[in-house]
């Protein structure tokens, strides 16, 4: 496999797609059949961020065109349940030749890291709700004399934590001629 294409499969429900790096576009075929491509000129945003994979996480790059298709893939590939192969250095190769491509064009595209900002409304918001529990059983309890309702304390901590940690951001951008350089 080439610095040109990228073999992924994001989950159990999802085929082996094969992303290739074409003159003009960028394309995702799966069991030989294109599925989705996008021409580099109308590439909008290029997204990298962290994820999950299983028990570990995976940079994960998405690709947005104008017309809102998306182009997905991550540096970990699906093996079975619970089990993900590592593929970070041949993920750099390939974001190292996506962002080369990208290059003339890179004042036209948002180059962004991080989570979108719905998710950080999404997760703060659980982060909230589980304070909000672990507060409420910890009221409760304490007001009827019993004690156990310090038990409610790691709760408020936790969903302090998660509330603190996935807080709305603004986007991030980053300068793609980081990742332009060719891999030693």
């Amino acid at each position: 496999m080439s610095g040109e294409t990228y073999i992924d499969r994001r989950g159990a429900a999802s085929n082996e797609q094969i992303i290739a790096l074409e003159s003009k576009r960028v394309s995702v075929s799966e069991n030989g059949k294109l599925r989705r491509a996008i021409p580099f000129d109308e590439i909008r945003e290029v997204r990298l961020g962290v994820e999950m994979a299983g028990r570990d996480s995976q940079i994960v790059c998405r690709i947005s065109a104008n017309d809102g298709t998306q182009i997905i893939f991550g540096s970990r590939r699906w093996k079975s349940v619970g089990e993900w192969a590592n593929h970070a250095d041949m993920f750099r190769d390939f974001n190292a030749a996506l962002h080369r491509k990208l290059q003339a064009r890179s004042t036209q595209i948002d180059f962004i890291e991080g989570h979108p900002l719905w998710v950080g409304f999404v997760l703060a918001g659980l982060g909230i709700l589980i304070f909000s529990l672990g507060a409420g059983f910890t009221y409760y309890m304490l007001g009827n004399d019993n004690l156990i309702g310090l038990g409610g304390i790691p709760g408020m901590i936790i969903g302090l934590y998660l509330a603190w940690m996935f807080r709305p951001r603004a986007p991030k951008p980053y300068d793609p001629a980081r990742y332009t350089a060719r891999p030693q």
